[in-house]
């Protein structure tokens, strides 16, 4: 084995094991030995995209584009970069070049529907969102059935499959949709994460919640979670954004009532600010970013951050999530609040669901579900959106909280 490829397998190897920064330093060194193989310049980027250095990894990609032109999945890493720096038409533009050369693409096909979808685009968004099945590696699998799915035919006298897909905070957001089936089916079936499925029980009477991995009824047809808005027609004048379409378990609230200090007159503001690193390091805020908070006096501050951290916010944070066990019980903690402010992840779908006044940071190339430039949310009444002005800058974003929350 060469030089060549025994640099190339092992940066492979360190990418796949998750060694990004060592990876990264042996594509460095190898590019600068054979400046012109696509393939290293494409590697690269797509490490350098692994670390959310979105500029790097697109001017890697251009290089890997100059020497082949008909790497398409670099196009579409490059339309992925282009769209977190906030280049909305030239993501369009690479994606269209892929989808003309082959219109079967599935990764440029999802980048597309990520495209639409956040410009508000949802006649077209919600169709393109379909290619989800066909993309390599897709966070959920396919489930197959002998039923049929349905295609948004009369639902009368049958009964109804629908199964959660993707995170918690898809299925929070989207379950929406089920008491408007439970009207015109004779049943509807919910399959869910089993860390929701007491939850889901308030949604509506005439659903049957059932968690995965546990043995279904009988059904009829089905349909994966997140297709209903494209059989609903959804547009943003249509979202059902009824506040309170969750409630926690009556039985759950006592605990909690119990458990929290009585009032003492000051605001109770839940906080929650990390979440997984994977897909989306940037949603998460260091917690010495949150110190300006405490200058407000007038608030006392619950945590809402379950599962470990690297560091703890150096303001007082009363903290129970020890005796979190499902999202039931969140919903009962979060229900005593009189605010919550959170980062992008269940936390904050979960406070829309119950109503809860939520205030949500975003970093600047937000998920594609709030949208752009908008301080509110159409799919959570309750909600208001601070966003990052400058890429990673979470300083003056909390720094705007901070002072919000002193006129709160």
């Amino acid at each position: 084995m060469g030089e060549f490829d025994r640099i190339v397998r092992e940066a492979v190897a360190l990418h796949e094991a998750g060694q990004y920064q060592q990876a990264l330093q042996l594509y460095d060194d190898a590019v600068s030995r054979w400046p012109n193989l696509a393939l290293l310049w494409n590697n690269r980027g797509t490490t350098l995209l692994e670390l959310a250095c979105h500029a790097e990894a697109a001017e890697s990609y251009r290089r890997a584009l100059q020497l082949a032109p008909e790497l398409h999945d670099a196009r579409v890493a490059l339309a992925s970069c282009l769209q977190s720096l906030g280049y909305l038409s030239e993501a369009q533009a690479a994606c269209d070049i892929v989808l003309q050369a082959v219109p079967d693409h599935a990764e440029a096909h999802w980048n597309q529907a990520l495209l639409l979808l956040l410009q508000g685009n949802y006649a077209m968004g919600w169709q393109e969102y379909e290619w989800r099945w066909k993309k390599r590696r897709f966070t959920s699998p396919q489930r197959q059935f002998m039923q049929p799915q349905w295609q948004g035919e009369p639902l009368t006298g049958k009964t109804i499959l629908i199964h959660a897909e993707q995170g918690f905070g898809d299925t929070l957001q989207f379950c929406r949709y089920l008491p408007f089936l439970a009207v015109s089916a004779s049943q509807v079936v919910f399959e869910c994460h089993p860390q929701l499925t007491a939850l889901m029980e308030t949604l509506s009477p005439g659903l049957t919640i059932v968690a995965m991995g546990q043995p279904l009824p009988p059904f009829d047809c089905h349909l994966p979670l997140m297709s209903l808005p494209r059989l609903f027609g959804t547009t943003l004048e249509t979202i059902p954004a009824s506040v309170s379409y969750l409630q926690p378990p009556a039985g759950r609230l006592p605990f909690w009532q119990s458990v929290l200090p009585e009032r003492s007159g000051k605001l109770r503001v839940g906080l929650c600010w990390a979440g997984k690193t994977y897909p989306d390091p940037g949603r998460s805020i260091p917690a010495a970013m949150l110190a300006p908070l405490a200058a407000c006096m007038a608030a006392s501050f619950v945590s809402l951050q379950v599962g470990e951290v690297s560091a703890q916010p150096a303001i007082d944070l009363l903290d129970l999530t020890m005796l979190v066990q499902d999202f039931a019980d969140t919903a009962a903690l979060v229900t005593q609040l009189d605010l919550v402010i959170t980062i992008d992840t269940a936390v904050a779908h979960l406070a829309g669901a119950l109503g809860i006044e939520t205030w949500l940071l975003l970093p600047a190339a937000p998920d594609w579900r709030w949208l752009l430039k908008r301080e509110d949310s159409p799919w959570y009444p309750t909600l208001r959106l601070f966003r990052q002005q400058q890429p990673g800058n979470w300083a003056e974003v909390l720094e705007r909280v901070a002072a919000a929350l002193q006129e709160r």
